[in-house]
Formats: C-alpha cells, structure tokens, sequence
C-alpha cells in the first residue's frame, strides 16, 4: 500500500470517528452532509484552527463546547453581504410580494440563515412592501454561535457594491436608512432586529414546528447528499402551506424531491417554487 492510499485511508477513518463523536456527544448527525464539501470546509478549518488531523480536531470539539460551535460555524454557508443576490430579490417583489399582499397575515421561514445577512435583507425587503406589520419572519441554523451573532444585528458595513446590489434589489430607499453606523459596523435599526425570531433547528433531524407561507432555504442543500437533501424536501414540504412558496438556491430544484410534482416554478425567479397541492 502506497503512503499517499495509507493517508486517505487514515483520513477517511478519523472523519468517520469524528462524525461519530459529534453525534453521541451533541446529537448533531452530520455523517450525511455532502463528503466533498465536508472535507473542503473542514481542511479548511483545520488550518485555521492550526491542528493536523482530524483525531485533534475530534480531541478539542469532545471536550469543549465553544470549539463544537466552531465546528458547526465553520460547515455553514459562509457569510454573505446585504444583498448578495439583487436578482432573487428583484424577482421576489416582482413576482412573489404580489401575492403575498392579499393574505392577511404571513409566517415567512428563513432556513439555514447563517450570521443572518440575508435574513436581515429579506425583513427589509418585506418593510419596504409594507409587509412587515403582519409578518412573523422566522430564521433558524443548527449553529447557536451563528445565531447568536445574528441576533445582534451587527453587521460589516456596507461597501459601494452593497449599496448598489440593494438599488439593483428594487430597493425603495437608502440602504443607510436601515442602520446606525458605529465605526466600521452597521447597528440594524431595532424594527428590523426586534421582528426577527432566530431560533435554533437542525433541519437533519428536527421536526417541523410551523406552518408558512414562504420558505427561504437557498444554497443550504449542497451541503447534504441525496438521501439527507431528500429529508429535507419532505420537512419543507410539511412545513409550507398550500399555494406557499419554496425558495431554492440556483443550483438547487425539487426535482429530485419526493414532492416534486406538488410544486410549480415560476418563470425568471432564480428556484421559487409555488406548491400547488
């Protein structure tokens, strides 16, 4: 057997007792989160975390919950800019706001919302429709670290592109409406940030705990395989209500998904999906 196989085989075997750790001390089951994409995020945390192997990185997350919360932060969807998709948002008011003006109240889920940067640009979006007085937008990760940071509306400020990527949104106003600066920080206004519920879900192994109107769950699929992603589409279905929208990232569909033929796509929205039985 060659070194570089021994290696990989090592490797494959601590990622494997690694998972396995994870799950019997934190109930987090991450053994059927995408193995390309796990390996990449977690080299990569190796190196920012200056340990060689995963058996050490097993050794740290064990015995110290702070560094499992590192763990969980570092396999999440890295952070994104206010506004980092102006044309899901464009076709959003265009397409989806529409509709959701005839209901007379909504529950809006943003799934896997990370640090919360779209979160916050989607509460933004509904205030400027006049939306957001009869919204309840809720935001979960299986990362309490995330949701934590989150939770404080603290965000980098915004650069040129931000601001241009919230005009190209159709936003109605000045970005800097939005926020108080404090230093190299934006402080989001406290109607954005009080009429947020971020909560803690793990969209793995956790039930639905809601019925909604609209579901945000874009880019957060890649990260599982087939029979994991699967799973979920069966939660998010259960979760949407019917003529509900399901909002998928651009290299995600429901194609594949148990429900597939419960769901419409509209036409130039970038993956929203309407379910339809």
């Amino acid at each position: 057997m060659s070194t570089l196989t021994h290696g990989a085989e090592l490797e494959a075997l601590e990622l494997e007792l690694l998972l396995e750790g994870v799950r019997r001390q934190y109930g987090f089951d991450l053994r059927h989160y995408s193995r390309p994409l796990l390996l990449r995020r977690l080299r990569r945390h190796l190196r920012e975390e200056r340990l060689d192997t995963f058996s050490a990185l097993q050794g740290r997350v064990l015995h110290d919950p702070e560094a499992m919360e590192g763990l969980l932060g570092a396999l999440a969807c890295p952070p994104e800019a206010l506004f980092s998709d102006p044309a899901f948002l464009q076709a959003f008011r265009t397409r989806v706001v529409p509709v959701l003006r005839t209901w007379p109240s909504l529950r809006v889920w943003h799934a896997g919302c990370g640090s919360g940067e779209d979160t916050y640009a989607l509460a933004i979006l509904l205030m400027e429709e006049g939306l957001w007085g009869r919204c309840r937008l809720y935001a979960s990760d299986i990362s309490e670290g995330l949701l934590a940071e989150a939770r404080t509306g603290v965000l980098p400020l915004p650069r040129e592109e931000d601001v241009r990527n919230y005009q190209e949104s159709g936003g109605r106003r000045a970005l800097a409406d939005y926020y108080t600066r404090d230093g190299n920080w934006a402080v989001l206004h406290p109607a954005l940030r009080d009429g947020v519920f971020f909560t803690q879900h793990n969209l793995a192994t956790d039930a639905s705990f809601n019925e909604f109107q609209v579901i945000l769950c874009r880019d957060t699929l890649l990260a599982f395989n087939r029979s994991l992603a699967s799973r979920v589409h069966e939660r998010l279905y259960e979760s949407l209500s019917r003529f509900g929208f399901l909002c998928l990232g651009r290299k995600e569909s429901v194609a594949r998904a148990p429900h597939a033929a419960a769901y419409e796509e509209l036409e130039d929205t970038g993956r929203v999906y309407r379910r339809s039985a």
